[in-house]
Protein backbone atom coordinates (compact mmCIF):
# COMPACT_ATOMS: atom_id res chain seq x y z
CA UNK A 1 0.00 0.00 0.00
CA UNK A 2 1.12 3.32 -1.17
CA UNK A 3 1.71 6.00 1.94
CA UNK A 4 1.00 8.60 -0.85
CA UNK A 5 -2.24 7.92 -1.91
CA UNK A 6 -4.08 9.88 0.36
CA UNK A 7 -5.82 11.22 3.74
CA UNK A 8 -5.80 9.32 7.00
CA UNK A 9 -9.59 9.34 8.52
CA UNK A 10 -8.94 8.22 12.60
CA UNK A 11 -11.82 9.07 13.72
CA UNK A 12 -12.28 5.41 15.56
CA UNK A 13 -11.35 2.31 15.79
CA UNK A 14 -12.92 0.68 12.43
CA UNK A 15 -12.09 4.37 10.22
CA UNK A 16 -10.59 3.82 7.05
CA UNK A 17 -9.05 6.06 4.13
CA UNK A 18 -9.95 7.66 1.31
CA UNK A 19 -8.14 6.88 -2.09
CA UNK A 20 -7.32 9.55 -4.33
CA UNK A 21 -9.51 7.46 -6.71
CA UNK A 22 -12.19 7.88 -3.88
CA UNK A 23 -12.53 4.52 -2.87
CA UNK A 24 -12.00 3.50 0.72
CA UNK A 25 -9.22 1.35 1.69
CA UNK A 26 -8.74 -0.85 4.73
CA UNK A 27 -6.91 1.13 7.58
CA UNK A 28 -3.44 1.16 7.42
CA UNK A 29 -0.79 -1.47 9.84
CA UNK A 30 1.23 -0.14 12.33
CA UNK A 31 4.15 -0.28 9.84
CA UNK A 32 1.82 1.76 7.17
CA UNK A 33 1.95 4.32 9.86
CA UNK A 34 5.32 4.72 10.81
CA UNK A 35 6.21 4.58 6.50
CA UNK A 36 3.37 7.33 5.90
CA UNK A 37 4.69 10.36 4.63
CA UNK A 38 1.43 12.12 4.50
CA UNK A 39 -0.66 14.85 3.09
CA UNK A 40 -0.29 18.39 4.47
CA UNK A 41 -3.72 18.63 6.52
CA UNK A 42 -2.29 15.33 8.02
CA UNK A 43 0.59 16.23 9.39
CA UNK A 44 -0.36 18.60 12.11
CA UNK A 45 -2.64 16.24 13.84
CA UNK A 46 0.02 12.76 13.12
CA UNK A 47 3.45 14.49 14.55
CA UNK A 48 4.89 11.09 13.42
CA UNK A 49 4.92 11.87 10.07
CA UNK A 50 7.41 14.00 10.28
CA UNK A 51 10.01 11.42 10.86
CA UNK A 52 12.99 10.78 8.28
CA UNK A 53 11.74 8.98 5.06
CA UNK A 54 13.06 5.41 5.61
CA UNK A 55 12.54 2.34 3.60
CA UNK A 56 9.92 -0.49 4.81
CA UNK A 57 12.71 -3.33 4.81
CA UNK A 58 15.35 -0.60 7.12
CA UNK A 59 12.00 0.22 9.37
CA UNK A 60 10.91 -3.51 9.84
CA UNK A 61 14.79 -4.39 10.38
CA UNK A 62 15.11 -2.03 12.80
CA UNK A 63 12.30 -3.04 14.99
CA UNK A 64 12.88 -6.39 15.01
CA UNK A 65 16.53 -5.85 16.25
CA UNK A 66 15.13 -4.18 19.15
CA UNK A 67 14.41 -5.96 22.84
CA UNK A 68 10.49 -7.44 23.07
CA UNK A 69 9.87 -4.27 25.15
CA UNK A 70 11.30 -1.72 23.09
CA UNK A 71 9.97 -2.91 20.30
CA UNK A 72 6.37 -3.07 21.44
CA UNK A 73 6.62 0.54 22.43
CA UNK A 74 9.07 2.03 19.55
CA UNK A 75 5.83 4.84 19.29
CA UNK A 76 5.26 5.52 23.16
CA UNK A 77 7.32 5.44 25.82
CA UNK A 78 4.46 6.12 28.67
CA UNK A 79 3.32 3.27 30.59
CA UNK A 80 -0.64 3.61 32.08
CA UNK A 81 -1.87 1.93 35.36
CA UNK A 82 -5.35 1.81 35.78
CA UNK A 83 -7.06 1.91 39.14
CA UNK A 84 -10.17 1.09 40.00
CA UNK A 85 -10.74 3.71 43.09
CA UNK A 86 -10.45 7.53 42.66
CA UNK A 87 -7.20 9.37 43.49
CA UNK A 88 -5.65 9.66 46.54
CA UNK A 89 -7.07 6.39 48.34
CA UNK A 90 -5.17 2.83 48.85
CA UNK A 91 -4.58 1.84 45.43
CA UNK A 92 -2.50 5.71 45.12
CA UNK A 93 -0.49 4.78 47.97
CA UNK A 94 0.46 0.99 46.89
CA UNK A 95 1.46 2.02 43.52
CA UNK A 96 3.66 5.35 44.71
CA UNK A 97 6.46 3.45 45.92
CA UNK A 98 6.57 1.69 43.00
CA UNK A 99 6.56 4.50 40.36
CA UNK A 100 10.30 5.51 40.57
CA UNK A 101 11.85 1.58 39.95
CA UNK A 102 9.03 0.98 37.26
CA UNK A 103 9.92 3.83 35.26
CA UNK A 104 13.40 3.16 35.33
CA UNK A 105 13.39 -0.36 33.90
CA UNK A 106 10.56 0.04 31.79
CA UNK A 107 11.73 3.04 29.73
CA UNK A 108 9.37 5.86 30.18
CA UNK A 109 6.96 7.13 32.85
CA UNK A 110 4.18 5.39 34.64
CA UNK A 111 1.01 7.30 35.03
CA UNK A 112 -1.81 6.29 37.03
CA UNK A 113 -5.12 6.63 35.53
CA UNK A 114 -8.14 6.31 37.52
CA UNK A 115 -11.54 4.50 36.06
CA UNK A 116 -14.13 3.94 39.08
CA UNK A 117 -17.02 2.30 38.78
CA UNK A 118 -18.96 -1.05 38.83
CA UNK A 119 -16.85 -2.64 41.49
CA UNK A 120 -13.97 -2.43 39.47
CA UNK A 121 -15.16 -3.59 36.18
CA UNK A 122 -14.97 -0.07 34.12
CA UNK A 123 -11.41 -0.04 34.99
CA UNK A 124 -11.30 -3.83 34.28
CA UNK A 125 -12.91 -3.07 30.81
CA UNK A 126 -10.39 -0.38 29.80
CA UNK A 127 -7.46 -2.67 29.75
CA UNK A 128 -8.97 -5.86 28.08
CA UNK A 129 -10.08 -3.27 25.09
CA UNK A 130 -6.61 -1.86 25.18
CA UNK A 131 -3.73 -2.42 22.63
CA UNK A 132 -1.69 -5.61 24.00
CA UNK A 133 1.88 -3.86 23.96
CA UNK A 134 2.27 -3.76 27.59
CA UNK A 135 2.10 -0.11 27.86
CA UNK A 136 -1.69 -0.30 29.67
CA UNK A 137 -1.95 -2.67 32.81
CA UNK A 138 -4.58 -2.80 35.44
CA UNK A 139 -4.07 -2.65 38.93
CA UNK A 140 -7.01 -5.21 39.83
CA UNK A 141 -8.08 -6.45 42.89
CA UNK A 142 -10.70 -9.14 44.42
CA UNK A 143 -13.74 -7.48 43.41
CA UNK A 144 -13.27 -7.31 39.17
CA UNK A 145 -10.98 -10.61 38.98
CA UNK A 146 -12.68 -13.04 41.46
CA UNK A 147 -15.84 -11.90 42.72
CA UNK A 148 -18.10 -9.56 40.23
CA UNK A 149 -19.10 -12.37 38.05
CA UNK A 150 -20.98 -13.92 40.63
CA UNK A 151 -22.67 -10.96 41.46
CA UNK A 152 -23.82 -8.79 38.62
CA UNK A 153 -26.19 -9.41 36.50
CA UNK A 154 -24.44 -8.62 33.31
CA UNK A 155 -20.80 -9.12 33.14
CA UNK A 156 -18.86 -8.17 29.83
CA UNK A 157 -15.39 -9.81 30.26
CA UNK A 158 -13.67 -13.21 32.01
CA UNK A 159 -11.31 -12.43 34.16
CA UNK A 160 -9.50 -15.79 33.75
CA UNK A 161 -9.72 -15.13 30.06
CA UNK A 162 -9.16 -11.62 28.73
CA UNK A 163 -6.44 -10.46 30.98
CA UNK A 164 -3.14 -11.88 31.36
CA UNK A 165 -1.86 -11.86 35.15
CA UNK A 166 1.57 -10.09 35.18
CA UNK A 167 2.57 -9.60 39.01
CA UNK A 168 0.50 -9.78 42.27
CA UNK A 169 1.69 -6.26 44.26
CA UNK A 170 0.57 -6.21 47.96
CA UNK A 171 -2.19 -7.29 50.34
CA UNK A 172 -3.75 -5.77 52.81
CA UNK A 173 -5.21 -8.21 55.58
CA UNK A 174 -8.49 -7.84 56.85
CA UNK A 175 -8.62 -6.92 60.48
CA UNK A 176 -12.22 -7.75 62.27
CA UNK A 177 -12.80 -4.46 65.02
CA UNK A 178 -16.18 -3.65 67.05
CA UNK A 179 -17.48 -0.22 68.03
CA UNK A 180 -16.22 0.85 71.63
CA UNK A 181 -18.98 1.17 73.35
CA UNK A 182 -19.48 -2.69 72.92
CA UNK A 183 -16.30 -3.32 75.42
CA UNK A 184 -15.47 -5.91 73.75
CA UNK A 185 -11.70 -6.79 73.50
CA UNK A 186 -11.22 -11.03 72.91
CA UNK A 187 -12.54 -13.36 70.69
CA UNK A 188 -14.74 -14.42 73.21
CA UNK A 189 -16.70 -11.05 73.78
CA UNK A 190 -17.47 -11.03 70.14
CA UNK A 191 -19.58 -14.55 70.66
CA UNK A 192 -20.81 -13.88 73.67
CA UNK A 193 -22.83 -10.68 72.36
CA UNK A 194 -23.77 -12.64 68.69
CA UNK A 195 -25.52 -15.02 71.54
CA UNK A 196 -27.98 -12.35 72.51
CA UNK A 197 -28.46 -10.60 69.01
CA UNK A 198 -27.57 -10.33 65.67
CA UNK A 199 -24.29 -8.28 65.55
CA UNK A 200 -24.60 -5.67 62.73
CA UNK A 201 -21.91 -5.63 60.59
CA UNK A 202 -21.44 -3.40 57.84
CA UNK A 203 -19.04 -3.27 54.07
CA UNK A 204 -18.36 -0.57 51.51
CA UNK A 205 -20.95 -2.29 49.21
CA UNK A 206 -22.50 -6.04 48.74
CA UNK A 207 -20.00 -8.51 47.50
CA UNK A 208 -17.31 -6.75 49.25
CA UNK A 209 -14.17 -7.78 50.45
CA UNK A 210 -15.63 -6.97 53.88
CA UNK A 211 -18.77 -7.70 53.28
CA UNK A 212 -17.48 -11.60 52.35
CA UNK A 213 -14.88 -11.90 54.67
CA UNK A 214 -18.18 -10.76 57.27
CA UNK A 215 -19.78 -13.94 56.24
CA UNK A 216 -16.64 -16.13 56.70
CA UNK A 217 -16.56 -14.88 60.52
CA UNK A 218 -19.84 -15.45 60.87
CA UNK A 219 -19.57 -18.81 59.50
CA UNK A 220 -16.76 -19.87 61.83
CA UNK A 221 -18.24 -18.28 65.14
CA UNK A 222 -21.43 -19.86 64.68
CA UNK A 223 -24.12 -16.42 64.99
CA UNK A 224 -25.95 -14.27 63.15
CA UNK A 225 -25.31 -11.01 61.67
CA UNK A 226 -27.58 -8.32 60.11
CA UNK A 227 -25.08 -6.73 57.11
CA UNK A 228 -25.68 -3.33 55.83
CA UNK A 229 -24.42 -2.47 52.72
CA UNK A 230 -22.87 1.10 52.14
CA UNK A 231 -21.97 2.70 48.88
CA UNK A 232 -18.61 3.00 49.47
CA UNK A 233 -15.86 3.51 52.14
CA UNK A 234 -16.71 6.64 53.34
CA UNK A 235 -20.28 6.14 54.45
CA UNK A 236 -18.77 2.84 56.24
CA UNK A 237 -16.01 4.87 58.00
CA UNK A 238 -18.71 7.19 59.06
CA UNK A 239 -21.20 4.96 60.24
CA UNK A 240 -18.95 3.25 61.97
CA UNK A 241 -17.15 5.88 64.01
CA UNK A 242 -20.84 6.98 64.39
CA UNK A 243 -21.98 3.58 66.59
CA UNK A 244 -24.09 2.38 63.95
CA UNK A 245 -22.24 -0.93 63.50
CA UNK A 246 -21.18 -3.64 66.09
CA UNK A 247 -18.23 -5.32 64.49
CA UNK A 248 -16.46 -4.36 60.85
CA UNK A 249 -14.07 -6.56 58.60
CA UNK A 250 -12.00 -3.94 57.20
CA UNK A 251 -8.33 -3.19 56.26
CA UNK A 252 -5.68 -2.36 58.96
CA UNK A 253 -5.24 0.78 56.81
CA UNK A 254 -8.80 1.86 56.92
CA UNK A 255 -9.21 1.90 61.05
CA UNK A 256 -5.36 2.53 62.31
CA UNK A 257 -6.73 5.94 62.80
CA UNK A 258 -9.73 4.56 64.43
CA UNK A 259 -7.96 2.57 66.84
CA UNK A 260 -5.69 4.83 67.98
CA UNK A 261 -8.10 6.95 68.67
CA UNK A 262 -10.11 4.62 71.05
CA UNK A 263 -13.14 4.45 68.72
CA UNK A 264 -12.58 1.15 67.46
CA UNK A 265 -11.71 -2.09 69.66
CA UNK A 266 -9.52 -4.83 67.64
CA UNK A 267 -10.38 -8.65 67.60
CA UNK A 268 -7.76 -10.02 65.41
CA UNK A 269 -5.98 -9.70 62.18
CA UNK A 270 -6.80 -11.88 59.33
CA UNK A 271 -3.68 -13.20 58.20
CA UNK A 272 -0.86 -15.40 59.09
CA UNK A 273 1.42 -12.45 60.28
CA UNK A 274 0.58 -9.30 62.23
CA UNK A 275 0.72 -6.21 60.84
CA UNK A 276 3.64 -3.51 61.18
CA UNK A 277 1.06 -0.83 61.88
CA UNK A 278 -0.79 -2.81 64.67
CA UNK A 279 2.04 -5.12 66.17
CA UNK A 280 -0.10 -5.81 69.23
CA UNK A 281 -3.08 -7.41 67.69
CA UNK A 282 -2.91 -11.06 67.03
CA UNK A 283 -3.76 -13.54 64.08
CA UNK A 284 -6.84 -15.34 64.16
CA UNK A 285 -4.89 -18.54 63.91
CA UNK A 286 -3.10 -17.18 67.20
CA UNK A 287 -6.38 -17.24 68.69
CA UNK A 288 -7.27 -20.74 67.48
CA UNK A 289 -8.53 -20.15 64.48
CA UNK A 290 -7.36 -21.27 61.05
CA UNK A 291 -8.03 -20.85 57.71
CA UNK A 292 -9.23 -17.37 58.19
CA UNK A 293 -6.68 -15.72 56.17
CA UNK A 294 -8.30 -13.32 53.88
CA UNK A 295 -7.01 -9.56 52.37
CA UNK A 296 -7.59 -7.00 50.14
CA UNK A 297 -4.64 -7.84 47.90
CA UNK A 298 -3.62 -6.04 44.25
CA UNK A 299 -1.71 -6.69 41.13
CA UNK A 300 -0.52 -5.80 38.00
CA UNK A 301 -2.71 -7.32 34.44
CA UNK A 302 -2.20 -6.76 31.10
CA UNK A 303 -4.58 -7.84 28.32
CA UNK A 304 -4.52 -11.25 27.38
CA UNK A 305 -3.20 -10.96 24.23
CA UNK A 306 0.00 -9.30 25.52
CA UNK A 307 2.92 -11.39 24.12
CA UNK A 308 4.57 -13.81 27.22
CA UNK A 309 7.86 -11.92 26.55
CA UNK A 310 6.55 -8.15 27.40
CA UNK A 311 4.53 -10.06 30.84
CA UNK A 312 7.78 -11.92 31.86
CA UNK A 313 9.91 -8.12 31.50
CA UNK A 314 7.31 -6.07 33.30
CA UNK A 315 7.32 -8.86 36.12
CA UNK A 316 10.37 -9.15 36.48
CA UNK A 317 10.73 -5.03 36.97
CA UNK A 318 8.01 -5.46 39.59
CA UNK A 319 9.29 -8.09 41.44
CA UNK A 320 12.80 -6.42 41.29
CA UNK A 321 10.93 -3.35 42.70
CA UNK A 322 9.42 -5.38 45.72
CA UNK A 323 12.12 -7.04 46.54
CA UNK A 324 13.82 -3.18 47.27
CA UNK A 325 13.81 -2.02 51.24
CA UNK A 326 12.43 1.39 50.51
CA UNK A 327 9.17 0.02 48.49
CA UNK A 328 8.57 -2.58 51.45
CA UNK A 329 8.96 -0.23 54.23
CA UNK A 330 6.49 2.00 52.34
CA UNK A 331 4.27 -0.73 51.87
CA UNK A 332 3.74 -1.59 55.51
CA UNK A 333 3.88 1.71 56.50
CA UNK A 334 0.29 2.19 55.05
CA UNK A 335 -0.80 -0.89 56.36
CA UNK A 336 0.10 -3.78 53.29
CA UNK A 337 2.01 -6.47 53.28
CA UNK A 338 4.28 -6.79 50.12
CA UNK A 339 3.47 -9.87 48.54
CA UNK A 340 5.46 -10.69 45.39
CA UNK A 341 4.30 -13.10 42.74
CA UNK A 342 5.12 -13.93 39.44
CA UNK A 343 2.54 -14.43 36.44
CA UNK A 344 1.78 -17.95 36.85
CA UNK A 345 1.72 -17.95 40.76
CA UNK A 346 -0.76 -15.15 40.38
CA UNK A 347 -2.78 -16.89 38.24
CA UNK A 348 -2.89 -19.81 40.23
CA UNK A 349 -3.91 -17.09 43.04
CA UNK A 350 -6.63 -15.71 40.92
CA UNK A 351 -8.24 -18.61 40.37
CA UNK A 352 -8.09 -20.56 43.88
CA UNK A 353 -10.05 -17.24 44.94
CA UNK A 354 -12.24 -17.22 42.30
CA UNK A 355 -13.51 -21.23 43.62
CA UNK A 356 -13.01 -19.70 47.16
CA UNK A 357 -15.00 -16.81 47.03
CA UNK A 358 -17.92 -18.98 44.52
CA UNK A 359 -18.57 -21.19 47.70
CA UNK A 360 -19.06 -18.20 50.12
CA UNK A 361 -21.03 -16.41 47.65
CA UNK A 362 -23.54 -19.41 47.13
CA UNK A 363 -23.64 -20.53 50.81
CA UNK A 364 -24.34 -17.25 52.14
CA UNK A 365 -26.86 -17.24 49.26
CA UNK A 366 -25.98 -13.46 48.13
CA UNK A 367 -28.09 -12.53 45.12
CA UNK A 368 -26.57 -10.98 42.13
CA UNK A 369 -26.99 -7.46 41.97
CA UNK A 370 -29.98 -7.16 39.26
CA UNK A 371 -31.76 -10.04 40.35
CA UNK A 372 -34.44 -11.15 42.79
CA UNK A 373 -32.50 -14.84 43.49
CA UNK A 374 -29.78 -17.38 42.05
CA UNK A 375 -25.98 -17.15 41.37
CA UNK A 376 -24.07 -16.50 38.55
CA UNK A 377 -22.93 -19.00 36.83
CA UNK A 378 -19.96 -18.63 34.44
Amino acid sequence: MSGKSGCIDASGPWSKRRSITGAFQPRPTATHWLSFSGCSPCKPAHPMFTLPRLSRRRLIAGLAALPPMAAAHATSQVTRVVIAFPPGGTSTASMRPLLAPLTAALGGPVHLDYKPGAGGDVAALTVVGAPADGRTLLFGHAGPLAINHYLLSQHFFDPLKDLAPVAQVISFPIVVCAHERLKITRLEDVVAAGRNRALVTGSSGNGSIQHLASEVLRRALGFPTLHIPFAGGGPLQEALVKGALDVVCETGSNVVQHLREGRLQTIGVMARERLAILPDVPTFAELGLHGLDIAAWFGLLAPAATAPSVVQQIAAATLHALALPDVRTAMMEIGGLPAPLGPAEFAAKIAAEDTRWEKVIREAQIAPLGTATGLRTR
